[in-house]
């Protein structure tokens, strides 16, 4: 190991850029990776550098190292912050990728010790990782941690913190349990995961960089960022990072052998630029910072790290660095969090089946009330309140569901009359909801436009879409369906002697694709999500004005797009519209009471004890005020869950969350 001069290596290195390079005061032969522990003034910033088989190195902000732990073999590195226990002791991590242990070393930093690292435990993982990265959900502060190997493998675990320890939250009898593994394909270089995106990147060295979703429940299909000329960008990857900057900005940074470094845009994931730094001869490592990158300069005889100024990557790059943040800033702070105390069976078809609820309630015993809930692959199902199927009613492409009860049928009989979009016809089918073994029973149409091949009444959208349901202020039950072109269709429904009869009585319209709608019988007022841009309302009644009034937009915070489901959650003081925002797994909820104003955003989360998981992507949600016994006293909130797990995180088909309401009240206060 050769010790040196930061000013003479500065010299010997960055020649006419010493004015603002740092650069670290050691050098070993192997520098691995590295991460930076930032504080809030900068001032006692950490790198943390893996040395292979000379273990790990802690630099101060000059460049000094204050800290060398020997006699282990490290690889990869990662710092998250403010990782909580149960008994709110709160710590930030360094995640060592332990190749010689088969094992990810977790360090607590204490930047005020004169030794910053000290080792809290390590997490067998089987297999030998080559990097690591850390993430921590914006959302929810879940902690992972993901590992790969030269295989191709990577490892994902769902970490805790126990006052003490760094545990896996996910066991069995064999030890730490994966909640994902993923092969991908050849051999890999470098991982980082976004934690605000809940994205992971992983670079394929000799391929591309993949892109996947780094949370177990939220996992979208893998995409690339850029791959190898002579189709993209890169040739040899050797290292990424990502360069947090306010307001969901920023960019990917990369470290390419043959190409240099590159950015490419955070959102977009589009090509920026690329550049090369005077006598840095091959681009292997790269770190980010608040106020600078990190560059690993490996082919020099003294391989060292050095910094490069947001100025000077302007200079170089073209690309202007604003308002850069650190991990531990990301946290969305106007997100609530809602546990999930129940979900129903997963639904009998795999991929995007599961898609629409509403709620029966009985009237004469409502904790015995029923969920029905879409399977668009293959028909409508009941559920109880414990999630268990009663009934699975095969038949057609059902989309969305919804109900009305206490109707009238032209000889005075009440009934339950529910409506679901079935695609594979482009129709409408009604049906009769009861109390039997058997709720859901099919109301055949007579009269009204039907398709010759059932009794089903046929719509004139392009492809039948959202569906929803009113009552007219003279108790005439209505049903709008939607279609992807953005039409709007009113149908006027009657009951006789067992069978239906149905008329078009008027068609709106609104600019692009809507699904989620939902009406407010007390106003007659129709609330219809145009998926990519708003909300808009409308008079409900059938000789009402078609105007479409804007109620809230698509705003990048409150509603991202998609805009999925619509539903209410109406009492004697309380009258909330709320929207699946699909792009940020969230729900955000709106006082009609109060104009529209937005009241806030929850999501729902897991419950590890329960063997619950959380819901993502979001479909269709429904809401229900009503008293449904001591489990559910002041009703409940359902959404449908895209990316479904058990409780030892294995892939289920899609499914239904269930919400105690309680726990959604206690967040709007």
């Amino acid at each position: 190991m050769s010790f040196f001069k930061p000013t003479l290596i500065a010299t010997a290195i960055l020649a006419a850029n010493i004015s603002y390079a740092v650069v670290t005061d050691t050098s070993y032969e192997d520098i691995a990776d590295s991460a930076v522990w930032q504080s809030s003034d900068q001032q006692q910033s950490l790198l943390i550098a893996t040395l292979e088989g000379d273990g790990i190195a802690v630099y101060d902000a000059q460049g000094r190292e204050r800290q060398r732990i020997k006699g282990i073999e490290a690889m990869g590195a990662d710092v998250r912050y403010g990782i909580q226990a149960a008994n709110g002791a709160r710590i930030d991590i360094a995640a060592i990728a332990l190749p010689d242990e088969d094992a990810i070393g977790f360090y607590r930093i204490d930047p005020e010790s004169s030794t910053p690292l000290t080792k809290l435990n390590q997490l067998s993982i089987s297999m030998t990782p080559e990097g690591v990265c850390l993430g921590k959900n914006a959302t929810t502060s879940a902690l992972f941690v993901a590992a790969y190997d030269e295989k191709g493998t990577v490892k994902q675990y769902k970490l805790g913190f126990d006052g003490h320890q760094i545990q896996s939250i996910i066991n069995n009898t064999d030890g730490p349990l994966p909640v994902r593994i993923t092969q991908v394909g050849g051999e890999l270089s470098a991982c980082a995961i976004d934690d605000a995106t809940s994205t992971i990147y992983v670079a394929e060295q000799n391929v591309g960089i993949w892109v996947y979703g780094a949370d177990p429940e939220n996992v979208k299909d893998r995409t690339l960022v850029d791959v190898v000329a002579p189709i993209g960008q890169l040739q040899e990857i050797e290292d990424l990072d990502i360069l947090y900057s306010a307001e969901g900005k920023g960019a990917l940074v990369v470290a390419d052998e043959g190409q240099g470094f590159l950015l490419y845009d955070r959102e977009s994931h589009a090509f920026i630029n690329k550049f090369a730094v005077d006598n840095i001869e091959e681009a292997k490592l790269i770190t980010t910072a608040s106020n600078q990158l990190w560059l690993g300069n490996t082919e020099l005889d003294t391989p060292v790290y050095q910094t490069l100024s947001w100025s000077e990557l302007k200079t170089l790059s073209g690309y202007d660095v604003t308002n850069a943040i650190t991990p531990h800033q990301l946290e969305i702070t106007g997100v609530k969090l809602v546990p999930a105390k129940a979900e129903t069976k997963a639904v009998a078809n795999g991929g995007d089946a599961a898609d629409d609820p509403a709620l029966w309630i009985n009237p004469d015993h409502p904790e015995k009330s029923l969920i029905i809930a879409t399977n668009k692959k293959g028909g409508l199902m009941a559920y109880n309140l414990s999630g268990e199927e009663v009934q699975y009613l095969e038949g057609g492409r059902p989309n969305n569901v919804d109900l009305r009860q206490g109707l009238h049928d032209a000889q005075g009989h009440t009934l339950t009359l529910a409506a679901a979009s079935n695609r594979d016809l482009n129709t409408i089918a009604l049906y009769t909801i009861d109390g039997s073994n058997t709720p859901i029973k099919p109301l055949p149409v007579k009269q009204g436009p039907v398709h010759s091949e059932a009794p089903e009444l046929l719509s004139n959208v392009d492809e039948v879409y959202g569906l929803c349901m009113s009552r007219g202020e003279d108790g005439t039950p209505y049903v709008f369906v939607n279609g992807k072109d953005g039409q709007i269709e009113q149908w006027r429904i009657g009951v006789d002697q067992g069978v239906a009869e149905g008329k078009r009585v008027r068609t709106l319209q609104v600019a692009t694709q809507p699904e989620g709608c939902v009406v407010d019988d007390a106003t007659q007022t129709l609330y219809v999500g145009e998926e990519d841009h708003a909300i808009w309302s409308f008079d409900a009644r059938p000789d009402g004005h078609d105007d479409a009034t804007l109620f809230a937009k698509v705003d990048g915070e409150h509603l991202i797009d998609d805009i999925e489901g619509l539903t209410l959650y109406q009492t004697a003081q309380q009258n909330l519209l709320i929207a699946s925002s699909q792009g940020n797994n969230t729900y955000a909820v709106f006082d009609l009471n109060n104009d529209g104003a937005f009241v806030n955003s929850f999501a729902i989360v897991g419950d590890d004890a329960l063997g619950t998981d959380g819901a993502t992507d979001t479909d269709g949600i429904h809401a229900v005020s009503a008293n449904l016994g001591k489990d559910y006293p002041n009703g409940l909130f359902i959404a449908q869950d895209w990316y479904n797990i058990d409780h030892q995180y294995q892939v289920n088909n899609q499914n239904f969350k269930i919400v105690d309401w309680d726990a959604i009240q206690a967040i709007l206060k």
